[in-house]
């Protein structure tokens, strides 16, 4: 099996799916058609064809689908219907789907009509602009059912520009879980700093102020790891701040608060071993739910 052999057929032309047929020409990979619902989205651009999903089947031996999770298994039994009247080359067609959270199984009226099946998920956000090199340097999961299907997403992530690594189908949904904490929570989490810096600085510009600060956090973070990039109170072991953050979170935002105690006690187990034990007891307890300072 080799990549450059498949005529590519991305199904959803949105975010992910742009990012994808533009990766896949400057791979210099063949992209034959893209797959539309609506049927009012077909016919021809400046691209290569737009076709409905039931089409597909006839355009392409390779199905990309960029498609929300809840609509794969659709999808997929939509192409598996079409295969029959399909004329195929000697090699099985691939289908690949990007869902970072959802099975292999998702595929499954493909994988029984005798497609291989693959999840390639690019760890990334994307932010619709259509432009291949958002995928440069980005770890790719690779999730397949045999080492030859494995290898060859391996092959075709790094054709993309990523970085493979191979995740097994039944650890996606911890997978999954470890992303939304880094990003979706992250962006929540930043949310309510802004909200606070705003408030303290009368500015409406509260995320752009602490967009600096930020940035440097996640480049130390990559850089050295959490505990080589944890500063501020509980990193020093000033108890004090800390005392006269949660008095104030307490009597105005008891919602943060919380959210507060839970990750100060995360970071009280990255600096525990640069601390004394009487300063580690003493955060304990003042974190705990229970106990207010």
């Amino acid at each position: 099996m080799k990549i450059d052999d498949y005529r590519f057929c991305v199904i959803g032309p949105g975010r992910l799916g742009s990012t994808l047929i533009a990766a896949l020409d400057r791979a210099g990979l063949t992209v034959s058609a893209v797959g539309v619902h609506q049927e009012e989205d077909a016919g021809f651009g400046g691209g290569p064809a737009r076709v409905r999903v039931v089409d597909t089947a006839l355009e392409a031996d390779a199905w990309w689908l960029a498609v929300p999770d809840d609509d794969i298994f659709a999808v997929a039994g939509q192409i598996a219907s079409a295969l029959p009247g399909a004329r195929r080359s000697g090699r099985a067609p691939l289908a690949i789907h990007s869902s970072g959270l959802g099975s292999l199984h998702l595929l499954k009226p493909l994988h029984e009509a005798g497609v291989d099946v693959l999840c390639l998920h690019p760890l990334q956000t994307f932010p619709g602009d259509g432009k291949a090199e958002v995928l440069d340097g980005v770890p790719c999961a690779v999730t397949a059912w045999d080492e030859a299907l494995a290898t060859l997403g391996e092959d075709l992530a790094g054709r993309l520009g990523m970085r493979p690594f191979r995740l097994a189908d039944d650890r996606k949904t911890l997978y999954h879980l470890a992303a939304a904490v880094a990003c979706n929570l992250l962006v929540a989490l930043e949310s309510d700093a802004a909200n606070l810096m705003s408030e303290a600085t009368r500015r409406e510009d509260g995320a752009a102020l602490l967009a600096p600060l930020v940035k440097t956090t996640v480049d130390n973070l990559a850089a050295r790891g959490p505990a080589g990039a944890l500063t501020g109170p509980i990193a020093r072991g000033d108890v004090a701040t800390v005392r006269a953050h949660l008095r104030l979170l307490d009597r105005e935002a008891p919602r943060v608060a919380s959210a507060y105690r839970a990750l100060s006690l995360e970071a009280l187990a990255l600096a525990a071993p640069r601390l004394d034990d009487e300063c580690v007891r003493v955060f304990k307890s003042i974190l705990s739910s229970e106990t207010r300072p």
